[in-house]
């Protein structure tokens, strides 16, 4: 059986090479050249299709002569030669990981001074300015304060714009003249609450779970979530939820009005949820429950 397999992708592999009138005719005889040729069609229609989906963002300016090229000399390099490819090889990555890194969060490396500290580092010279413990820290501090320069300037880009400017005074205006209610609360970090019905017992904690109800509004009174029965920690919410559930006891029917820098802040959350909206919420805890 297997001696029919691999002669029947022999026949089939050199029909399709020398049907396409190629002037280097192949051949397939063995069962060594079936896997090359089924391996070869397996790799390379994956590429094709990578490519052509525009799977990988590396691809789309792929000249596929020159890649060829590149791949068939580096399959046939000799050991000597193998390092120098490693080094093709890896360059290429790290110019795809430097243009992302300059896209994503606008730090452009200087690869002279890269080279330089690399050269130094792989070949064990110790004259290095800093140590490779004190680099990873050094490296992990100064890309996490790019990543927050650059999430700060996209909320800043957000902040900017009438919607935000103007949902954010609204919602003000709305707390302002709520603080004035009658049995409305105010605590310390800007939530308001008002009493419904009050609960017994102890007061829920942070990492317990309850069992409640909640309708969800805007100050337009337009509703962006509810549920009439459901399992929730206080943790799992945002600042103004937590707060305000471990404010309650089972039984409790409470009234948030959640400034939105305790809700989703600038950001909003998807479509139904603005930017700087103020929420509104209205909880009954039924029970704990484990």
């Amino acid at each position: 059986m297997k001696k029919i397999l691999v002669y029947s992708l022999c026949t089939a592999a050199a029909l399709a090479v020398t049907s396409c009138g190629n002037k280097a005719a192949m051949s397939v005889t063995d069962q060594n050249d079936s896997i090359s040729y089924a391996f070869g069609v397996m790799n390379g229609s994956g590429m094709a299709e990578a490519k052509a989906t525009g799977m990988y963002p590396e691809l789309n300016d792929l000249d596929v002569d020159l890649y060829l090229k590149g791949l068939k000399e580096s399959i046939k390099s000799s050991k000597e030669q193998n390092s120098y490819y490693m080094g093709m090889a890896q360059g290429a990555q790290l110019k795809q990981f430097f243009e992302r890194m300059s896209n994503d969060l606008d730090v452009d490396f200087n690869v002279e001074v890269f080279m330089a500290a690399f050269e130094k580092s792989v070949k064990g010279d110790s004259a290095l300015m800093i140590a490779p413990e004190l680099a990873r820290g050094l490296y992990t501090t100064m890309l996490q304060q790019a990543q927050e320069r650059k999430e700060q300037a996209e909320l800043d880009s957000i902040a900017s714009t009438p919607e935000a400017k103007a949902n954010l005074e609204a919602g003000m205006a709305f707390l302002a003249a709520k603080e004035k209610e009658e049995g409305v609360k105010k605590t310390e970090s800007g939530l308001l609450y008002k009493v419904i019905k009050e609960g017994r017992g102890e007061k829920i904690k942070a990492n317990e779970r309850v069992e409640l109800s909640y309708v969800g509004k805007l100050i337009n009174d337009s509703i962006f979530d509810q549920n009439a029965k459901t399992r929730f920690m206080p943790s799992q919410g945002i600042a103004g939820w937590k707060e305000g559930l471990q404010l309650m006891s089972p039984g409790a029917k409470y009234e948030f009005y959640i400034p939105a820098e305790l809700a989703y802040g600038v950001r909003g959350a998807g479509d139904k949820i603005p930017s700087n909206s103020t929420l509104i919420f209205e909880v009954e805890i039924f029970n704990r429950v484990k």
